[in-house]
C-alpha cells in the first residue's frame, strides 16, 4: 500500500511540475511596468522566460483607448520588440502583449507606464540668436540620453514581482508534498 502511494505521489509531483514550468511569463520589459519616462521612448522590448512563437505581438495605446502605431514588431527567440515612429505625448500608456509560448500555451498581459517629459522652455532670445537655439537643442538631446541611461540603471536595480522565478511556487508545493509523504511514511512505520 505504501509503495502504491509513493508511486502515485511521485507521478503526481512530476505531472504537476511539468505543467507549472510549461508557461512562458514576462521576464522583463522596457519600459518597465509602472515606470515614469522623462525622455522620449523610441522602442519597446519585452523579454520572456522562454522562447515564443513568431505570431506573438503587442499593441500600444493611451489609457483613454487611443491606439499608438508600433512599427517593425519582431520576435527573436524570447524577445519581442517594436519601434515607435511617433513622439509620445505626456500621459499614461498601456502595452498589451499576447504571445504563444513554444509549448503552445497562449499568454497575455499588460505593461502600464507613464510619459512625463518636462515642457520645453519658451525663450524669446532663441529667435534672435539661432546659435543659442542649436546649443539648447544639443543640451536637450544630451539630457534625454542621460535620463534614459539613469532609467535603465534603475530598472536593473529594482526587481518587480514579474522578475520572480516561475519555479518558486512549484518548488514550494513539491517541498510540502514531500513533507506530507514523509509524514505518511513515518506514521506507517510506527504502526508496524
Amino acid at each position: 500500500m505504501i509503495k502504491k502511494f509513493l508511486i502515485f505521489s511521485f507521478i503526481f509531483l512530476i505531472s504537476f511540475a511539468n505543467s507549472a514550468f510549461a508557461h512562458t511569463h514576462l521576464e522583463s520589459s522596457s519600459p518597465q511596468s509602472g515606470e515614469v519616462l522623462t525622455g522620449q521612448l523610441n522602442a519597446i522590448t519585452l523579454t520572456f522566460e522562454g522562447k515564443i512563437e513568431q505570431s506573438s505581438s503587442f499593441t500600444l495605446q493611451k489609457v483613454d483607448g487611443e491606439a499608438i502605431p508600433v512599427d517593425n514588431i519582431a520576435v527573436s527567440e524570447n524577445v519581442l520588440t517594436g519601434s515607435l515612429s511617433t513622439l509620445l505625448e505626456n500621459g499614461e500608456y498601456l502595452i498589451s502583449w499576447n504571445i504563444i509560448g513554444a509549448d503552445g500555451h497562449v499568454m497575455d498581459g499588460d505593461v502600464p507606464f507613464t510619459v512625463d517629459m518636462p515642457a520645453p522652455e519658451a525663450n524669446g532670445d532663441m529667435e534672435n540668436n539661432p546659435a543659442q537655439a542649436e546649443v539648447t537643442d544639443a543640451e536637450l538631446i544630451m539630457d534625454t540620453d542621460e535620463t534614459d541611461t539613469v532609467a535603465e540603471e534603475e530598472i536593473a536595480d529594482n526587481e518587480t514581482p514579474e522578475d520572480t522565478p516561475s519555479y518558486l511556487v512549484p518548488s514550494l508545493i513539491g517541498v510540502l508534498l514531500l513533507i506530507v509523504i514523509g509524514s505518511f511514511l513515518f506514521i506507517a512505520k510506527r504502526k508496524q
